[in-house]
Protein backbone atom coordinates (compact mmCIF):
# COMPACT_ATOMS: atom_id res chain seq x y z
CA UNK A 1 0.00 0.00 0.00
CA UNK A 2 1.11 3.25 -0.94
CA UNK A 3 1.51 6.10 1.96
CA UNK A 4 0.58 9.72 1.13
CA UNK A 5 3.32 12.23 2.86
CA UNK A 6 1.41 15.41 4.02
CA UNK A 7 3.72 18.35 3.94
CA UNK A 8 3.04 21.03 7.25
CA UNK A 9 3.72 24.63 6.60
CA UNK A 10 3.03 26.91 9.63
CA UNK A 11 3.20 30.43 9.04
CA UNK A 12 2.35 33.50 10.31
CA UNK A 13 -0.95 34.57 9.51
CA UNK A 14 -2.42 37.90 9.08
CA UNK A 15 -6.64 38.23 9.56
CA UNK A 16 -8.74 40.82 8.54
CA UNK A 17 -12.38 41.16 8.32
CA UNK A 18 -14.63 43.09 5.93
CA UNK A 19 -18.59 43.49 7.34
CA UNK A 20 -19.13 46.94 6.14
CA UNK A 21 -18.77 48.50 9.93
CA UNK A 22 -15.91 49.09 12.41
CA UNK A 23 -17.65 46.74 14.73
CA UNK A 24 -15.34 43.69 14.66
CA UNK A 25 -17.95 40.41 15.02
CA UNK A 26 -16.75 37.90 17.25
CA UNK A 27 -14.46 35.57 15.93
CA UNK A 28 -17.08 32.33 16.85
CA UNK A 29 -19.30 34.55 14.26
CA UNK A 30 -16.98 35.32 11.76
CA UNK A 31 -14.92 32.25 11.13
CA UNK A 32 -17.74 29.52 10.20
CA UNK A 33 -19.78 32.45 7.86
CA UNK A 34 -16.34 32.09 5.80
CA UNK A 35 -16.25 28.21 6.27
CA UNK A 36 -14.41 27.38 9.41
CA UNK A 37 -15.56 24.66 11.44
CA UNK A 38 -14.01 22.36 14.60
CA UNK A 39 -10.85 21.31 14.06
CA UNK A 40 -12.35 17.99 14.47
CA UNK A 41 -15.03 18.15 11.64
CA UNK A 42 -12.12 19.92 9.31
CA UNK A 43 -9.61 16.63 9.84
CA UNK A 44 -12.97 14.54 9.35
CA UNK A 45 -13.68 15.67 6.01
CA UNK A 46 -9.74 15.78 4.68
CA UNK A 47 -9.32 12.27 5.98
CA UNK A 48 -12.06 11.02 4.56
CA UNK A 49 -11.80 12.68 1.35
CA UNK A 50 -7.71 11.69 0.87
CA UNK A 51 -8.65 8.28 2.82
CA UNK A 52 -5.36 9.06 4.99
CA UNK A 53 -5.16 9.25 8.69
CA UNK A 54 -2.84 12.34 9.81
CA UNK A 55 -1.67 12.68 13.14
CA UNK A 56 -2.09 16.67 14.41
CA UNK A 57 1.17 17.36 16.27
CA UNK A 58 -0.07 16.68 20.13
CA UNK A 59 1.27 20.22 21.12
CA UNK A 60 1.10 23.67 19.40
CA UNK A 61 3.85 26.44 19.89
CA UNK A 62 4.49 27.45 23.32
CA UNK A 63 1.94 30.93 22.81
CA UNK A 64 -0.72 31.91 23.98
CA UNK A 65 -4.07 31.46 21.96
CA UNK A 66 -7.71 31.98 22.40
CA UNK A 67 -9.41 30.46 19.45
CA UNK A 68 -8.60 27.75 17.12
CA UNK A 69 -10.56 26.57 14.20
CA UNK A 70 -10.05 24.26 11.09
CA UNK A 71 -11.18 24.12 7.57
CA UNK A 72 -10.68 21.85 4.58
CA UNK A 73 -11.10 23.78 1.32
CA UNK A 74 -12.06 20.80 -1.84
CA UNK A 75 -11.65 22.59 -5.16
CA UNK A 76 -12.24 20.70 -8.24
CA UNK A 77 -9.31 18.35 -8.71
CA UNK A 78 -6.40 18.01 -5.80
CA UNK A 79 -4.51 20.63 -6.60
CA UNK A 80 -5.29 23.28 -4.03
CA UNK A 81 -7.01 20.84 -1.52
CA UNK A 82 -6.19 21.71 1.93
CA UNK A 83 -6.70 20.97 5.19
CA UNK A 84 -5.82 24.53 7.72
CA UNK A 85 -5.86 24.42 11.56
CA UNK A 86 -5.75 28.46 12.65
CA UNK A 87 -4.84 29.74 15.37
CA UNK A 88 -5.56 33.21 17.06
CA UNK A 89 -5.57 35.64 19.76
CA UNK A 90 -8.11 38.43 20.07
CA UNK A 91 -6.52 41.18 21.95
CA UNK A 92 -2.71 40.02 20.16
CA UNK A 93 -2.69 40.16 16.54
CA UNK A 94 0.83 39.10 16.67
CA UNK A 95 -0.36 35.54 17.75
CA UNK A 96 -2.24 34.61 14.60
CA UNK A 97 -0.57 30.86 13.17
CA UNK A 98 -1.78 28.77 10.41
CA UNK A 99 -1.07 25.37 9.56
CA UNK A 100 -1.44 24.55 5.89
CA UNK A 101 -1.86 20.29 5.26
CA UNK A 102 -1.34 19.60 1.65
CA UNK A 103 -0.63 16.10 -0.77
CA UNK A 104 3.56 16.27 -0.55
CA UNK A 105 3.51 16.51 -4.34
CA UNK A 106 1.36 20.01 -4.20
CA UNK A 107 3.72 21.49 -1.20
CA UNK A 108 4.57 24.99 -1.70
CA UNK A 109 8.33 25.54 -2.21
CA UNK A 110 9.87 28.56 0.47
CA UNK A 111 13.03 29.72 0.52
CA UNK A 112 14.63 29.90 4.08
CA UNK A 113 14.47 34.08 3.87
CA UNK A 114 10.96 33.92 4.11
CA UNK A 115 10.20 31.94 7.39
CA UNK A 116 9.70 34.14 10.16
CA UNK A 117 10.03 31.28 13.23
CA UNK A 118 10.18 27.55 12.44
CA UNK A 119 8.95 24.88 15.39
CA UNK A 120 9.73 21.77 15.65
Amino acid sequence: MKKTIFFLLLFLSIFQTANGTDELSPYEETYPEIGYKTVEAALNEMEQHFKKELQLPLRVPPIAFTHYFGRFNDLDGDLNDLFEVTFIHDQLSENHYKIDVRPTKYKILMKEKDVLKSYT
